[in-house]
């Protein structure tokens, strides 16, 4: 059977995820990417409309059925995947379920007349700052507050992004307003987040070294059952519970993956403020890091114990992780404040 070819097929940006391109042909057609998925996998696929283009590990075949109906190299299309235009970047530094994104940058889109679209460099878990323009990428829409995620529809010509849950255009001062404390505090972390790209990508050993400390900062108490991360005694404040919003990341063995645009911002100032330039420990630990380190649960020596052997290779953190995964979506208990089935702590939390 010939396979199917689109009378009409926009080429990608230089800098755009492989997702958002492919959003962008099925909008010209007043479709979301499935339904052209199904069709194009009716013509020359066998089981490729049940799944999806994914920006961290593209299926190649899904990739040769949209590059024969939009004439294009699918070389081309596997270029413009993650790894291939990262590869030194790991695995767990891409971030996979959300894409926070800029609305200056939406805005830039609309002032050259050009179609809206999703950067590359978004995906980036290091990434909580927009390099063009200088402020703090959104995961949340700013007209319902809710989780952020955009929808892209034709709008005089050109696709436009919306927010999918309130319908809101995200474009036209739709993003937060310019505050001088909120400009400086992105330049701040802007410099913070050049200096772990350049980790991330450099050196293997120094890499290590900054996993370990924001694995650390995530991880549980050391109380047994505790929900709370380590970096409440940063907080230096007695009770204080994980946000609803960060619970996912206490105990993950990948904890930027779970955070939102603003904790994994203030991860990264922590590290600075703990750890100094390297933002991450050397051979000796700061006089902040010992005390905040002393109290992290010991997980990693669950890899010896029964239970882990008996998981079929499951990662040990992980395992050691799951009671308190399961604890943090729980609801808290009225008097206390500590999630349920968590015995109430009233004394002080430092050592």
């Amino acid at each position: 059977m010939v396979p199917a070819r689109l009378p009409v097929a926009p080429r990608p940006f230089r800098d755009e995820l492989l997702s958002s391109w492919v959003v962008r042909v099925a909008a010209r057609y007043g479709a979301e990417p499935l339904e052209v998925m199904i069709y194009l996998a009716g013509q020359g696929g066998r089981d490729a409309g049940a799944r999806q283009v994914d920006d961290v590990a593209p299926d190649m075949e899904l990739l040769r059925l949209w590059a024969k109906a939009c004439r294009i190299d699918p070389e081309r299309l596997h270029r413009r995947s993650l790894p291939s235009r990262y590869p030194a970047q790991p695995r767990d530094w891409f971030l996979t379920e959300t894409v926070p994104t800029c609305i200056a940058c939406f805005d830039a889109d609309v002032a050259a007349g050009r179609d809206a679209y999703l950067r590359g460099h978004w995906r980036l878990a290091e990434q909580v700052v927009c390099q063009s323009h200088r402020t703090m990428l959104l995961d949340r829409c700013s007209a319902c507050l809710g989780r952020l995620r955009p929808s892209f529809r034709m709008l005089n010509g050109l696709l436009r992004p919306f927010c999918r849950r309130c319908d809101a255009v995200l474009t036209g001062g739709g993003g937060e307003v310019e505050d001088p404390l909120k400009v400086d505090f992105a330049a701040e972390v802007l410099e913070l987040q050049r200096q772990i790209s350049r980790i991330v990508r450099g050196d293997s050993a120094r890499l290590d070294r900054l996993d370990y400390a924001i694995r650390t900062l995530w991880a549980p108490l050391d109380r047994d059952g505790a929900a709370r991360p380590v970096l409440a005694l940063w907080f230096e404040q007695p009770g204080w519970n994980c946000p609803f919003e960060a619970r996912a990341a206490v105990g993950s063995s990948a904890p930027l993956q779970h955070l939102s645009v603003r904790w994994r911002a203030l991860t990264l100032v922590i590290l600075h403020d703990i750890f100094g330039p390297d933002l991450g420990p050397g051979a000796v630990l700061p006089g902040a890091a010992l005390v905040l380190f002393r109290r992290a649960a010991p997980m990693l020596w669950l890899a010896h114990s029964r239970d882990a052997r008996n998981r079929k290779g499951k990662r040990a953190i992980d395992v050691g992780a799951d009671r308190v995964h399961r604890l943090s979506k729980r609801r808290f208990h009225r008097l206390n404040r500590n999630f349920l089935d968590e015995r109430g702590d009233f004394g002080r939390i430092h050592p």
